[in-house]
């Protein structure tokens, strides 16, 4: 049976509840063979990219520190669109709060490309002497 738009919000919300888990092959599982994932405009390919991404929030927030507030969510076709946002204490123990726009992209059941949005001057005074992957 294929899927329609609630189902795809359904499982949009399940993959943003995997996220704040740190477990990235619980957040792959739920993805396409070949994923990727869009931020600040540079494409992360690939289940390793995808694993980047998730590596990097375990970097930038204390553990159990999330708390997201889903605004809104749409859904045309194979593409879901959450408009959310994050609270959450930074590695440096200040506190965060930004709203983001994330595109998921499905291909069937699975997600396929994440794009993310941000306020992006906020994240780099917030996240300011952090490096990915250092």
């Amino acid at each position: 049976m294929p899927l329609d738009g609630e189902d795809r919000k359904r499982l949009a919300l399940e993959f943003l509840d995997l996220m704040s888990t740190r477990d990235p092959d619980a957040a792959l599982a739920r993805m396409s063979e070949a994923p990727g994932w869009t931020f600040f405009s540079k494409t992360f390919p690939g289940a390793d990219g995808v694993r980047a991404i998730l590596q990097a929030s375990s970097e930038l927030y204390q553990p159990d520190s999330h708390a997201r507030t889903i605004h809104a969510i749409y859904a045309d076709g194979e593409t879901v669109i959450v408009k959310t946002s994050l609270r959450a204490v930074t590695f440096k123990g200040e506190d965060y709060e930004n709203l983001y726009i994330l595109i998921l992209h499905f291909e069937g059941d699975r997600i396929r490309h994440v794009e993310e949005f941000m306020d992006t001057a906020y994240g780099n005074d917030k996240f300011a002497g952090w490096t990915m992957g250092a």
